[in-house]
């Protein structure tokens, strides 16, 4: 049966899990209304652009037509005088006399007989409200797309902040305080991962209990910081003799579990059995500290539960042989099973 611990720590991660999946949509969310409102933006301006276009394409030519027909009404041909009166009646801006040459950039021209021409700067309606419109428009499609831009940075900091924490909280949840190792939910959950790993077909490994022998006489003795100082020779030692591929954890009070590859065990017994046996000096006295051993391959005891009470029972027979010893779990020989003729 799990323990009440454990299910509180995968609702937590549960939650956090989602809390991480709401955040990553809401900043794809950002990211999807701030490409569609500089779309919609750009969209606005090209339309604009367009309608000036047209608008004022529409105004040239019909004051072109209009100077035409006036010319036309005109056998006399034009001089100052009849320009003037035309230009008043049409309203032509600027309207004057001159050759094609004479033309200015922007006026337009109607052949007035010969090589003369009335030229005029035609109204270009659309022009002249665009470019009132114009800048409040951009300004405000420009103000609006730095608010969502701003509202998608806020909420991608803001995420990685969380991101942040999130890892932390998951670092801390699977971490043991006091010696930096991993707890019991960490090791839990390497175990089921190389078990699961190892009956597919993966590599074995090996699990390894360890015990501490006299952490009740250090604590009667010397209080509980020199316990605790214990503790952490132990969990230090364990961490500096395993691998980095191992993994090591403090599962209760002065209990520990080693996952090794058990590719040279007797050396690895042998360098934590040896560093473990170097004095501890703490607060100007030096302790002693020792350390049973239950240890159960993969192999012999397929499955975490198995291996973990196989292990134990290790231990515990470590523990009565005297302070120090190590056992190696063997599985118990079964007779050939006899089946009816």
């Amino acid at each position: 049966m799990r323990q009440p611990a454990s299910q509180h720590a995968d609702r937590a991660h549960g939650a956090a899990d989602a809390d991480a999946r709401a955040l990553r949509q809401l900043r794809w969310l950002a990211i999807a209304a701030l490409a569609c409102t500089i779309t919609v933006f750009l969209f606005m301006i090209a339309a604009s652009v367009q309608a000036v276009t047209t608008i004022d394409g529409a105004a040239v030519a019909r004051e072109r037509t209009q100077v035409a027909r006036a010319l036309a009404a005109l056998p006399g041909g034009i001089n100052e005088i009849t320009l003037d009166a035309m230009a008043g009646t049409l309203d032509l801006d600027g309207a004057r006399l001159t050759i094609e040459a004479g033309k200015r950039p922007g006026e337009i021209a109607v052949s007035a007989g010969g090589d003369r021409v009335v030229a005029w700067t035609p109204h270009r309606f659309g022009t002249s409200t665009f470019q009132v419109i114009a800048p409040m428009r951009i300004g405000a499609g420009a103000l609006f797309i730095l608010i969502v831009a701003g509202i998608g940075w806020r909420v991608a900091v803001v995420g990685k902040r969380l991101d942040g924490r999130r890892a932390i909280a998951l670092h801390l949840a699977s971490t043991d305080a006091l010696t930096g190792l991993g707890n019991r939910l960490a090791f839990d959950e390497a175990l089921k991962a190389r078990s699961a790993a190892a009956e597919a077909g993966g590599p074995g490994f090996v699990l390894v209990l360890a015990d501490l022998d006299s952490l009740k006489a250090i604590n009667d003795a010397c209080g509980h910081a020199a316990g605790d100082a214990a503790l952490q020779h132990v969990g230090r030692h364990l961490r500096e003799a395993a691998d980095a591929w191992d993994v090591v954890a403090r599962i209760g009070g002065d209990e520990f579990a080693v996952l090794c590859s058990g590719a040279d065990l007797d050396a690895f017994l042998g360098e934590v059995k040896r560093r473990i046996a170097t004095p501890l000096v703490h607060d100007g006295r030096t302790l002693t500290v020792a350390a049973s051993f239950g240890v159960a391959r993969s192999d012999d005891f397929p499955g975490a539960g198995r291996l973990t009470q196989a292990a134990d029972t290790a231990l515990y027979r470590a523990k009565r042989s005297g302070p120090g010893n190590a056992e190696l779990a063997v599985p118990a020989f079964a007779p050939p099973r006899r089946y009816a003729a």
